[in-house]
């Protein structure tokens, strides 16, 4: 057996894979053994079928067979013992091998091959480069917001004598005729709906209303926000409703208020604060409450920044990181592999696109390997239960392990934790070898900012 290399280019190389009749010979004896015990022939009992007959009709294939694994095992060991690996696949060179089990025949099999470059970060990821980490302070305005809120969710919700601005109708539909009488089998349903499901010059329609007015409606389907279809299933119930049912609905209505609803506030009291520290965890006071508001606010604006700076951070390194890759190679590739058809325009585009995530793979790769980042169980189920929670929280820690252990059946929930995690340490890794600059910014500067970017990079 015989293996050369000749290079071709830049990381593509040409691999010949030479194997004589010694070489193979053997191999394929003990594979037409083997095979001839469970060949089934008619009139032949298995393991009975005579050795010549086997050779007739299965000899060139097992040949083959048995070619194409040493020529597997060798380019493997090829690989391992020069420490390479390969980019895509490797291409077999046409060769008419004229396969021929009675022949001491030597076949040449040839190939050529893409081999992944060495990447060395060190270069332009060091602590030299500084990118920048935005803070941003809760403000005063978003904390108080954020505590009107909660303290609107604890409230309690009670009937009151006419209508405002944000109340609940609660009142009595019924489907009129032209003239006004009640339509026979026509829609005649409970409901409710606030102001802020009119449309604007509507708004004003029920303002000020008390329980037991009624009033005529011309036409239902223009009073309210919405489609026929999205008014048939919202106002008046009817789930089933299709542009082909809602035809046959007349527009009007009479619609009589039954009850008016109002969201109270909570109470700022010790009741107030054991009930929140079941959300919150344990709270006594609006102050503590307050406290908590701004971290949160500050943390979610952290995420934010964070995401910006990983950004950053991942450009500069696609950016300035040499990746040198056979292009000859693996535009042959790529054209062999690639399922559509595409034009020479189209083509052009699709491979940058393609290249240019392959070199982010590489770098990727490349500071997983050379870091170890690997993955536990353990880290996959802390960070699904971190999703969970931030998604399910507000329902209780027995609603969260619930649907916990339904996620972690779902394959692609798991391996999406899975990145999830491994993503968080690359990022990890490559922050310790730059220099972050902390600065404190606005909301606003820094949405700015990043709509900025966006148009840049456009």
């Amino acid at each position: 057996m015989n293996i050369s290399i000749d290079n071709l280019g830049l990381q593509h190389n040409m691999v010949r894979f030479t194997f004589t009749n010694e070489d193979y010979r053997g191999r394929f004896d003990k594979a037409l053994k083997d095979l001839s015990k469970k060949a089934q022939v008619p009139g032949f009992r298995p393991g009975h079928v005579p050795m010549g007959m086997v050779k007739k009709m299965y000899g060139d294939s097992v040949i083959l067979d048995e070619l194409y694994k040493m020529v597997n095992e060798q380019m493997n060991a090829y690989l391992k013992e020069n420490n390479l690996e390969l980019l895509g696949d490797a291409l077999p060179v046409e060769n008419d091998l004229g396969v021929d089990y009675n022949e001491t025949k030597t076949y040449e099999f040839v190939y050529e091959i893409g081999v992944q470059p060495t990447i060395d970060l060190s270069i332009n990821l060091n602590k030299n480069k500084s990118l920048t980490r935005f803070r941003i302070p809760a403000k005063q305005e978003e904390i108080d917001q954020e505590f009107e809120r909660i303290v609107r969710k604890y409230g309690e919700r009670k009937d009151v004598d006419s209508v405002e601005e944000n109340d609940v109708v609660y009142a009595h539909v019924k489907e009129l005729n032209e003239d006004g009488s009640d339509k026979d089998g026509g829609v005649n349903v409970e409901t409710y709906f606030n102001l802020q499901m009119l449309n604007d010059e509507y708004q004003n329609l029920f303002l000020g209303g008390k329980p037991g007015d009624v009033k005529n409606i011309d036409d239902l389907f223009i009073v309210f926000k919405g489609d026929k279809v999205k008014v048939a299933k919202n106002i008046l119930h009817l789930t089933e409703a299709t542009e082909e049912t809602v035809v046959n609905i007349s527009p009007k209505f009479e619609i009589k208020v039954d009850r008016i609803a109002r969201l109270f506030p909570a109470e700022i009291n010790d009741a107030f604060f054991t009930e929140i520290s079941k959300e919150f965890g344990p709270i006594a006071t609006e102050t503590e409450l307050r406290e908590k508001i701004a971290t949160a606010i500050e943390q979610y604006h952290d995420s934010l920044t964070e995401v910006s700076l990983e950004n950053e951070l991942f450009k500069y390194l696609i950016d300035t990181t040499e990746v040198p890759l056979p292009d000859v190679f693996l535009r042959k590739w790529y054209s062999q592999t690639n399922e559509k058809d595409s034009t020479a325009d189209t083509f052009e585009a699709e491979f940058a696109d393609f290249t240019n995530k392959l070199k982010q793979s590489l770098i990727y790769r490349e500071v997983q390997k050379s870091h170890e980042i690997n993955v536990s169980n353990d880290e996959i189920i802390q960070e699904a239960l971190f999703a969970v929670r931030s998604s399910y929280g507000q329902m209780g820690e027995d609603f969260v392990q619930y649907i916990l252990q339904s996620q972690l059946k779902d394959k692609a929930f798991v391996e999406n934790m899975h990145d999830r995690v491994a993503q968080k340490k690359f990022f990890n890794v490559i922050k310790e070898y730059i220099t972050i600059e902390e600065q404190p910014t606005t909301l606003e500067a820094f949405q700015q900012l990043n709509k900025t970017e966006e148009v840049y990079a456009e």
